[in-house]
């Protein structure tokens, strides 16, 4: 109330200036209020005084900057207590609310929707490699995976961090046993991670009887890791990546799973150059 009242007395004093009245009558009516109010009055005084002679416009110019260098003064001072005065009303208060609530919500989607996507370097702590452990895949004469993204879920986060690999189609024919591909490497935030997951857009091969293609399933396009590792700053974290193919049924069909035994991470010292 106080801010309200002091706007209230600041434009009766003016409407009284214009009038005729005296600054000094204006002042001693209100005390309490005098030290605010005397240099925005005076300063409105000098302008009015100022504009009555019709002044040149170098003297326009400074009683102008006088005028609104007190003005910068008091909104100085009073910018904080008027957002307190104003968001102690319910009203405003809920509009607040739902501000906060429609922010926070923003943010929550793009996080889920546009993941942070992790930037490639030859120098990062993190590696990304992708093998096959050999199970039906003697059954192809090449096949071919290509994977969109990879995500990491980083323990106590419901964040997931993204990239998108460099080389995004790889040949399992090419990658039994100890064989296996880096297909990205980057800087990665050290911590704790709970899964991978890759998102696969195509899994297909030549059969090596026939030289038919087939197209293998891949069920929701996903393939999930559940196996926790960690990366730090100082090492990189190398993650081998295992999927293998297996025929589903007499009928033919093959189906792209996780090889969780032959997957996994481990570290290694970084290469001081």
């Amino acid at each position: 109330m106080m801010a309200e009242d002091f706007d209230q007395i600041l434009d009766e004093c003016i409407d009284r200036i214009n009038g005729g009245d005296n600054l000094s009558d204006c002042l001693s009516d209100y005390p309490a209020y005098s030290e605010k109010l005397e240099p925005l009055l005076q300063s409105m005084h000098d302008v009015q005084k100022a504009y009555a002679f019709a002044p040149s416009a170098d003297t326009k110019r400074a009683a102008r900057q006088k005028l609104h260098a007190a003005l910068g003064k008091r909104q100085q001072v009073t910018p904080v207590l008027s957002f307190f005065q104003a968001i102690s009303r319910p009203a405003v208060w809920a509009t607040v609310a739902v501000l906060v609530l429609a922010i926070v919500g923003t943010l929550v989607i793009r996080s889920v929707l546009n993941p942070p996507t992790l930037v490639p370097s030859p120098d990062g702590n993190f590696a990304f490699l992708i093998s096959d452990e050999p199970n039906d895949i003697n059954d192809f004469e090449n096949f071919d995976i290509t994977i969109l993204r990879v995500e990491l879920q980083a323990v106590g986060s419901e964040e997931q961090l993204e990239f998108t690999p460099e080389i995004k189609t790889v040949d399992l024919t090419q990658l039994q046993g100890e064989q296996s591909q880096e297909i990205w490497r980057g800087n990665v935030p050290a911590g704790q991670y709970s899964h991978v997951h890759i998102y696969v857009s195509e899994a297909k091969g030549n059969l090596e009887s026939t030289g038919q293609t087939i197209d293998v399933k891949v069920p929701g396009g996903i393939v999930h890791m559940p196996i926790p590792f960690e990366v730090t700053v100082d090492m990189v974290t190398i993650y081998t990546f295992d999927i293998t193919v297996v025929g589903t049924a007499n009928d033919g069909t093959y189906m792209l799973k996780l090889q969780v035994s032959e997957s996994g991470a481990w570290q290694e010292p970084k290469v001081l150059e």
